[in-house]
């Protein structure tokens, strides 16, 4: 058995095979029994061009019947457990299947999930890139198109929902339990025949689901669209439709103008569903999205600008990848680059987040840089030889590398061709499948002045990021004195490209612009800018000649290119000193952009940009922002800081963070940010073995929150206090202020210290956050975290309380959750993930050092015993790079690598970068001395 499809074996099904319908029968009746399967049956008409053998996807426990034209055949013959092989003539067939398939806690096919909340059930469905077979019989490839016809059968009370209207319902005489229960009985929905689209983004949701309605008029055919925000009920409450819907609202005006193509699947609903996989997934009619994104507890802009970038991502697929789609995975950029940028694009220019692209430059195109700099980077349009590599491959590459890339094209051919290019491509190839080849067609056609097949095979069919460098000549010295007094003045400028990762030469065409940053006020503000475009090596700007030195000189401002830019030394340490007094926050988020690269390649000290960052608490007010740096700093203390230095570090961050804390405005974004920022700094002061006036302070901070009951205000920040031990349980809700802080009474007040404070809500969120702090540090144990979970039973607080109590610091707590991550087919995602969370958590003795040998051992059967994104789960979250030898963890990976040259390609390649990730932490951390 095999369930890695190939892209030969589908380009061969293509060659032979047009599908006309599915008619599919679900019979979920029995749901909430706690059954291991459920009824499935397919119904398949299509046409093939010859007479031969192929087969049709399925993984599920068992086929009970199988007819081809009419012929049965025998299952034990036919199935083996993913495919079913067929005998098919030349012209029409109808193929019928019925099976027992499993439901899912993976979240791949029919998930199922009891709400710890309140037991009830919900069932979704996730397929991409091809898990549709795990739920009914299928071709499962982008390019063998079809209607699809769903008759679902559930509990009478379930709410049930699929890409098209329901058109009727009734009660089910027999259901695959037998005949019905009259006392508990099932109704069949039916829904409308979809139109012609692929496998994968087929979609069925069934439960108690709750929501709330509304609709959109399409202003120029006057269509009336309705719409549906819908989740579970223990979370309706904090639905929020209201803001969904004008995201949405916001969002079909400016896509069905833009693209010139109204939207084509009548409706129009929003489902947030548990343990989800992805962020969302562009199911026609019935887009699901994590219920993450539902807040139940307080969070920042950035949150809420998250959300709306993703329904606007995901809106912009209705056209970029359903309407045309792919043919294969090769071709995944075509909707995934696209999408990124359009969403982009459409929540800042359609959204009250006018300054959307502020947080993709810092934090979108981290992830794409961080991923092209590994050793498997690729092409955005990629060589996908199987499933498998496509499941990889929603990677930061064919994300965010190709939305900036976007952004570049949108740069070199303008605006008005791109859209133009767009608008033909859609009517061109509407509900048809389609190649590169096929859009840059299109392109050239609306901007016929600019050489697109060349831009493309510049951008598209290299790996690699570009790094952009400027080199300036002064009339002086241009010391840091001198930059912005008007003293100096250019006198020449070379700007350089070149491959980040290697230092080669990688030419591609750039077009972008550069501005000079000087004082204005206590400000920094583009003095002058100008565009510029090259793609040579190096090229003369003369634009710069003559002009006064500012104190930043910023390449690619506006952030129209993809390239990681390096500042000049003395436009560095201006920002070292004075990034947060850059006015504009994009080009505020570019300069800390830069920063955060020179940290990753070395070329600036870890403690220097820490020390940057910590001036910037309380000044930076973009949440955004403050939520990408926060990430990075983080990274450095985890990663990147040499153990010597770690506690000196970690001190200086925590003290900078509760003054800022101390200070900031009531109520605000910044207040709650530093609050948890503080709360994650804590936890990591596992690792002090000193006493500090800040890490007492931290410690104290998580302590007073587990005194104060949710819905009530934390209102000032007390001074430090005794620790109490593990199994003290002191950090229930009646927990004293003078808990676990980590030093004794006599530490030194800290400078805020019982500082007037208010404005800060404390909620579940920031009760969990400080338990687990608590936790990690050994001064709060299995009776605080059970008396909390019952304080909060969501599966938020469940996963909370997974979390906590394998972050427990004892060996035999270790012992016990390496044993059931062992399990792992018993587990669901989510679960899952929570215990390897608490498993590497902070501790103050290297407890898991034990475990590096078992997770090589161990690593095979991970990705053989497990589905992909289970296996994924494992190979990820346990690799050891907390391991105090990492030395002998990249030995141990090399080691593994050479001695399994055979083992899947997705499975290595996860293995190569995370060996890549801890071997740059060595570096890193060998570049400082204990002064750093």
């Amino acid at each position: 058995m095999t369930t890695n499809l190939t892209r030969d074996e589908a380009q061969s099904r293509t060659q032979v095979l047009d599908v006309s319908t599915y008619t599919v029968d679900i019979d979920v009746s029995n749901a909430e029994t706690g059954a291991p399967t459920y009824l499935s049956r397919t119904v398949v008409e299509f046409t093939a061009r010859t007479e031969c053998r192929t087969f049709i996807d399925l993984i599920a426990d068992s086929v009970t019947f199988a007819e081809i034209n009419d012929e049965t055949l025998d299952p034990a013959e036919v199935f083996d457990g993913a495919r079913v092989g067929l005998p098919i003539r030349t012209g029409k067939n109808t193929l019928t299947i019925e099976a027992q398939a499993y439901y899912s806690t993976s979240g791949e096919g029919l998930h199922r999930f009891t709400d710890p909340a309140d037991g009830k059930v919900y069932l979704y469905t996730q397929y991409e890139p091809t898990d549709a077979r795990r739920v009914f019989a299928n071709f499962d490839q982008p390019d063998l198109k079809a209607e699809f016809i769903f008759n679902v059968t559930a509990p009478e009370h379930f709410q049930v929902l699929s890409n098209r209207p329901e058109t009727s319902r009734g009660p089910s005489q027999e259901t695959s339990q037998g005949p019905v229960d009259m006392d508990s009985p099932a109704i069949t929905h039916h829904f409308a025949p979809t139109l012609r689209q692929p496998s994968y983004i087929t979609c069925i949701t069934a439960g108690p689901y709750e929501g709330a309605t509304d609709h959109w008029t399409d202003p120029s055919t006057g269509e009336v669209v309705q719409l549906g925000a819908w989740t579970r009920a223990s979370l309706v409450d904090h639905l929020d439709a209201s803001d969904i819907f004008s995201i949405t609202k916001a969002g079909l005006d400016f896509f069905s103008s833009e693209f010139d193509y109204p939207y084509p699947w009548g409706k129009y609903d929003q489902i947030f569903v548990p343990e989800y996989n992805l962020g969302a997934m562009e199911n026609p009619g019935l887009v699901t999205f994590t219920d993450s994104l539902i807040f139940r507890d307080k969070v920042t802009d950035a949150n809420y600008e998250s959300r709306a970038n993703v329904i606007l991502h995901e809106m912009a697929h209705m056209w970029f990848g359903d309407l045309v789609t792919m043919k294969w995975w090769d071709d995944l950029w075509l909707k995934e680059s696209f999408a990124d940028y359009m969403g982009g694009l459409a929540l800042a220019e359609a959204t009250r987040f006018t300054d959307g692209w502020v947080t993709f430059a810092l934090r979108r195109k981290a992830w794409a840089y961080t991923q092209d700099l590994y050793p498997t980077t690729h092409p955005i349009v990629a060589d996908i030889p199987d499933v498998e590599a496509a499941k990889l491959n929603f990677d930061g590459i064919t994300y965010a590398k190709g939305a900036s890339v976007l952004k570049q094209l949108v740069a070199f051919v303008g605006r008005e061709a791109f859209f133009a290019g767009s608008r033909l491509y859609f009517k061109r190839f509407d509900y048809r499948n389609t190649e590169l080849a096929d859009f840059l067609e299109c392109l050239a056609e609306a901007a016929p002045d600019r050489d697109i097949a060349s831009w493309a095979g510049a951008w598209l069919g290299t790996s690699g990021v570009s790094e952009l460098s400027l080199e300036l000549t002064t009339s002086n010295d241009a010391s840091s004195s001198a930059r912005g007094s008007g003293r100096a003045s250019i006198t020449s400028a070379k700007i350089t490209q070149a491959d980040s990762a290697r230092g080669a030469e990688l030419l591609r065409p750039h077009t972008l612009e550069i501005a000079t940053l000087g004082r204005k006020g206590r400000k920094l503000v583009p003095i002058d800018s100008f565009s510029f475009d090259f793609s040579t090596q190096s090229a003369e700007v003369e634009q710069l000649a003559g002009r006064t030195l500012g104190d930043i000189t910023l390449v690619n401002y506006s952030d129209h290119d993809y390239a990681r830019v390096r500042l000049d030394p003395a436009s560095t340490d201006a920002a070292i000193r004075s990034v947060s007094r850059i006015a504009d926050p994009l080009s505020r988020a570019l300069v800390w952009s830069a920063l955060e690269n020179a940290v990753r390649d070395g070329l600036l000290p870890v403690q220097r940009y820490l020390t940057a960052y910590a001036r910037s608490l309380g000044k930076e007010s973009h949440a955004g922002i403050m939520a990408g740096l926060s990430q990075t700093a983080l990274t450095c203390l985890d990663q990147w800081v040499s153990a010597r230095n770690f506690e000196t570090a970690i001190t200086g961050l925590l003290g900078a963070a509760l003054d800022a804390l101390a200070t900031a405005r009531s109520g605000s974004d910044a207040q709650l940010h530093l609050a948890n920022l503080v709360l994650a700094l804590t936890s990591r002061t596992a690792r002090c073995f000193g006493a500090s006036a800040a890490i007492a302070m931290g410690r104290s901070f998580a302590s007073q929150i587990l005194a104060v009951p949710v819905g009530e205000e934390i209102d000032h920040l007390t001074s430090s206090a005794p620790p109490e031990p593990v199994g003290s349980g002191t950090s229930g809700s009646g927990t004293s202020e003078t808990g676990a802080s980590g030093a004794g009474s006599d530490a030194p007040d800290h400078a805020a210290a019982n500082l007037p404070f208010k404005g800060l809500l404390n909620d579940h969120a920031l009760r969990w956050n400080a338990l687990t702090a608590l936790v990690c540090l050994g001064w709060a144990d299995q009776t605080d975290i059970a008396r909390e979970n019952q304080s909060d039973p969501s599966s938020s607080g469940r996963l909370h309380a997974e979390t906590a109590s394998a972050a427990m610091p004892l060996p035999i707590v270790k012992i016990r959750a390496w044993e059931v991550i062992n399990e792992a087919a018993a587990l669901s995602n989510d679960v899952l993930t929570a215990i390897i969370s608490g498993f590497v958590a902070p501790t103050s003795m290297p407890l898991i050092e034990n475990y590096v040998d078992e997770y090589f051992s161990r690593l095979a059967g991970f990705w053989a015993d497990n589905s992909i994104e289970i296996a994924r789960r494992l190979v990820l979250g346990l690799y050891p790079r907390w391991s105090v030898d990492e030395e002998t963890a990249v030995e141990k990976t090399d080691a593994w690598l050479a001695a399994h040259s055979d083992a899947p390609a997705a499975l290595r390649r996860l293995l190569i970068e995370r060996r890549d990730d801890l071997a740059r932490a060595i570096y890193l951390k060998s570049t400082q001395n204990s002064r750093h």
